[in-house]
């Protein structure tokens, strides 16, 4: 006795899977509803194959952001701003000061008219030729 299908199980399919699971039904002649059945009576995995699928499955989804790696990011992103705007006020207040201050010419090495001379009249003019001047 056949018992005429009456449940109903929604499967969702993403739209490319859907085309390639119509073409199929298409090419067999069969509706979907009965190509899902065949599929499934026909589809015999050990518990280890559904455990590997499940797994795979697992690596496949979309990683959700740690949530300790993304307020480890805003702290940083935070700090570092902070960084930027105290080394640019830093830099202003530098750049004023520079500003403020009178401008002088750098000292030069004194001329040879500004050398002061230890020497008084009365002492030695040179050491070199044995002569003494003054005494």
């Amino acid at each position: 006795m056949t018992t005429k299908p009456s449940e109903r199980i929604v499967v969702f399919v993403t739209p490319a899977q859907k085309l390639a699971i119509s073409k199929t039904a298409d090419t067999l002649g069969i509706s979907v509803s009965e190509l899902m059945r065949r599929a499934v009576l026909n589809f015999n995995a050990t518990s280890e194959q559904i455990k590997v699928a499940g797994i795979v499955d697992r690596l496949r989804a979309p990683k959700a952001p740690d949530a300790l790696n993304a307020a480890l990011k805003s702290v940083a992103e935070k700090a570092a701003a902070r960084e930027a705007r105290e080394a640019a006020a830093s830099a202003t207040k530098r750049a004023a000061q520079a500003r403020s201050m009178p401008h002088t010419p750098p000292a030069s090495a004194a001329s040879d008219e500004e050398v002061e001379h230890d020497t008084d009249p009365g002492d030695d003019a040179s050491l070199t030729d044995g002569t003494r001047s003054g005494r």
